[in-house]
């Protein structure tokens, strides 16, 4: 992977890359740590060689391995905090799961596009990605999003 990954593609185009991988490995095994472990070893040679020993393209490249291998810590249905959150929540494991996939599943994808490939394309730097991405969220959620209706509590006499 490291080998193939290092020929053909461009640098801007590494860190969502990276992120993308990070996401699908981390669903699938469940784990953050897990997932770190995994691709750090692979990242770090393809960001050294790719970012021509840049320290900051290389900061950039490992951001985007920690930031993605916290999404499937978040949603999938194999993840510790998921099954101790159905547990504690006595909520069954698929809506869960289908609730916190949604919501991962968009900040995910908000952070690919207006953080990993922005930001690899110079188009601003990570803070200014940050602000930026705060704000698509706010404005999604603005637009997407509903009120929930607040149920009585029955308190017992």
């Amino acid at each position: 992977l490291a080998t193939a990954l290092q020929g053909g593609l461009p640098a801007w185009l590494l860190p969502a890359t990276i992120s993308a991988l990070c996401y699908a490995i981390s669903f699938a095994c469940g784990s953050a740590i897990g997932t770190m472990a995994i691709a750090f070893p692979l990242v770090g040679p393809i960001a050294a060689n790719l970012g021509g020993g840049s320290a900051e393209y290389l900061h950039r490249c490992f951001g985007a391995l920690m930031g993605g291998s916290l999404f499937g810590n978040l949603c999938s249905p194999i993840s510790d905090t998921t099954i101790l959150s159905v547990l504690s929540t006595q909520c069954s494991l698929p809506v869960h799961v289908k609730t916190a996939v949604v919501y991962t599943s968009f900040v995910g994808l908000i952070s690919l596009v207006f953080a990993d490939l922005a930001v690899g394309l110079s188009l601003y730097g990570p803070g200014v990605a940050m602000l930026v991405c705060t704000g698509v969220m706010v404005a999604g959620k603005w637009l997407l999003g509903s009120r929930v209706e607040e149920k009585p509590h029955h308190v017992p006499a």
